[in-house]
This record gives structure tokens, C-alpha cells and sequence, in this order.
């Protein structure tokens, strides 16, 4: 299945939290198993990312990205539309991961406290017949 780079990143923490839920076995083990998957892929993510910060942020004297206190990184004036084009780019980046899915019937058949916005999370890993 093709997944955007910006989907992995939005779902991985709320699919984190679906794991905290009493949920069928079956359930469970998919998003567990779909967890280690999207970790796979946002490791290549993270690093293409690092090549970009290496490339556009301020740096000290001896050439090395500096960090503020809030742990954030601040890019160069001259390059931050350079870096919103490459961002945006690798973001869009889509991945192809082989999703293990359930059947609905998994969730429909229990008593299951989901919201909607959980339940697209895991749109697409639920196999409807």
C-alpha cells in the first residue's frame, strides 16, 4: 500500500495510543505490527530530514547545527524557501508498506470505546467484506 511520508508522521502517535486500548487480539496485533512498519520508514524520513537541517540551518563556529534552548533548530533566512520546497517534497514522498489488516467484523462485533478519529487511523488496515 502507498503511504505519504505526512501520513506515517500524523499517525504514528495516535496509533501509539490505540495500542494503550483493550482492543480483540487481532486488532491489536495489526496496528502493532503496522506500528513497526511506519518506524521503519520514518527512520529513512528522519534521515533524509537531517540531510536537509545539515544543509539549511544556522550553524556555530565550528560549522555544527545550532539547537535554541526550546530544542528548536532555526533555518537560514536566505534558504527557508528552499527549505519549505524540500520539506514539503519529502513529505510527500509516497512509501509503499505492507499493511497487515483485519476485518471489520474484529471491531463491530465487540463492545469497543472508539472514536471516529481513531477509527480513521485505521482505515487503512481494516479489510471490509
Amino acid at each position: 500500500m502507498q503511504l505519504s511520508n505526512e501520513r506515517l508522521l500524523a499517525d504514528t502517535q495516535g496509533l501509539s495510543q490505540l495500542t494503550q486500548k483493550s482492543l480483540p487480539i487481532k486488532v491489536s496485533y495489526a496496528i502493532a505490527k503496522n506500528i513497526a512498519k511506519i518506524q521503519t520508514e520514518l527512520k529513512v524520513y528522519d534521515a533524509e530530514r537531517q540531510k536537509l537541517i545539515d544543509k539549511y540551518s544556522v550553524k556555530d563556529a565550528d560549522g555544527k547545527t545550532l539547537v535554541g534552548e526550546d530544542n528548536q533548530i532555526t533555518i537560514q533566512i536566505e534558504f527557508l524557501e528552499a527549505w519549505k520546497k524540500d520539506i514539503k517534497d519529502l513529505q510527500e514522498i509516497d512509501v509503499e508498506i505492507d499493511i497487515h489488516k483485519f476485518n471489520i467484523d474484529s471491531l463491530v462485533n465487540g463492545n469497543y470505546d472508539m472514536s471516529p478519529g481513531e477509527l480513521m487511523l485505521l482505515d487503512y488496515m481494516i479489510l471490509e467484506e
